[in-house]
């Protein structure tokens, strides 16, 4: 984000966090939860936005969970700059209106379905980014045809040219202190490996039988 604002990485960027909070089905949940409903869960047993946490490991884990590996941006000279942008370098006002906007999101006793994420280059009033509106740190809360709240998470950048290089910038972020694993939402392997050999199985019993018959022959 800031980085040509709609740029093949920024689109990324809202893409991978569109899915993550939103109101679809997560795959293979045990218990049939959407994304967001999943996330919110996890959100009572750690608070993913409080001081404690940094932002491009957060964000790091959000898209992981979601990917199930790949890094998001997948061009790894943006992955970087963007990462550095959230190590710190927002500023100081922009980062707190994240995390209060995001932590009300998944409150227990939040009423909204889903968040959108987008980026778009306008003049701001503090600073190279802001969080519309001006940094107000609460949620901005729309109504979609179909009576779902939703809410808009709208980066702003005033210069639309592209973030400074940070090659030295952590990628994966380190781990922290306190981390919870996700649950598990998108490995079908297991499945696939079982009726692999339960294949295999079958063929080779079939092969056991076989082979009875032809000694049965010969002793005749």
């Amino acid at each position: 984000m800031g980085s040509f604002i709609g740029s093949q990485s920024d689109n990324e960027i809202c893409d991978v966090l569109i899915t993550r909070f939103s109101n679809k089905p997560k795959p293979n949940d045990p218990q049939g939860r959407t994304w967001i409903r999943q996330l919110r869960d996890h959100f009572g047993n750690e608070n993913l936005f409080d001081a404690g946490h940094l932002l491009p490991r957060v964000f790091h884990r959000l898209a992981a969970s979601v990917t199930g590996g790949p890094r998001v941006p997948s061009n790894s000279r943006s992955r970087r700059r963007w990462l550095h942008l959230l190590n710190g370098h927002l500023p100081g006002n922009t980062e707190a209106a994240i995390r209060s906007v995001l932590t009300a999101v998944l409150a227990p006793n939040s009423n909204i379905d889903y968040v959108i994420f987008s980026t778009r280059h306008v003049p701001t009033g503090s600073g190279s980014f802001e969080l519309y509106p001006q940094n107000n740190g609460v949620p901005d809360v729309y109504v979609d045809a179909n009576g779902k709240n939703y809410c808009k998470l709208v980066l702003e950048c005033n210069t639309d040219a592209p973030l400074p290089d940070a090659p030295n910038e952590p990628d994966p972020p380190a781990r922290q202190p306190g981390e919870k694993v996700f649950a598990a939402g998108r490995a079908t392997r297991t499945r696939k490996v079982a009726k692999k050999s339960g294949k295999k199985s079958k063929k080779s019993s079939a092969r056991k039988k076989t082979g009875k018959k032809s000694k049965a022959k010969a002793r005749r």
